[in-house]
């Protein structure tokens, strides 16, 4: 090999190896959440899908189903995707209000796994709910949700738009 082209071998050598390693940047420990939809199960009928986007960047989303949470405020949290349910009355949105010892519609995300390399977590959530059970059979609902990290922080609260059952 020539002199000149074993110089430029090494060089797109290093610029593999340095850019292929370099981490990518996030700096904010509070979660960030954005709604993406809700709509009717291509695959249950009677059932709809909620989603949410995610992003976490570092990395810590995601519980064992009997693990809970010491969240920002002090409380002990056993779920950590949390999701209110409002339903409309004399044209006023209201919140229902599940029994104490029943979650609601809250849920949990398991753990996620996204490499040494890159802590940053993104991705979406769903949630399945089912016409008459989980959406109690109103016929208008919305959404306000949050997620919480394994550090007790809670992402930005998402408020959907409201939808008409069908």
């Amino acid at each position: 090999m020539k002199w000149a082209s074993k110089i430029a071998f090494i060089g797109l050598l290093l610029g593999v190896s340095v850019t292929s390693c370099h981490k990518k940047e996030c700096s904010e420990v509070v979660p960030e959440m954005e709604f993406v939809s809700f709509k009717p199960s291509q695959v249950e009928p009677g059932y709809f899908i909620l989603t949410f986007s995610f992003k976490d960047c570092d990395g810590d989303v995601g519980k064992d189903a009997g693990q809970s949470i010491l969240d920002e405020n002090g409380r002990i949290q056993k779920s950590n995707f949390m999701i209110d349910l409002y339903h409309v009355v004399n044209n006023q949105w209201v919140k229902h209000e599940f029994n104490q010892d029943d979650a609601g519609l809250d849920d949990n995300i398991p753990i996620l796994n996204n490499g040494a390399t890159n802590p940053i977590l993104d991705g979406e959530v769903d949630k399945r709910l089912h016409k008459d059970y989980s959406l109690l059979g109103y016929d208008s609902v919305k959404f306000v949700s949050k997620i919480l990290d394994n550090q007790g922080h809670y992402s930005n609260e998402v408020e959907t738009p409201g939808f008409v059952i069908q």
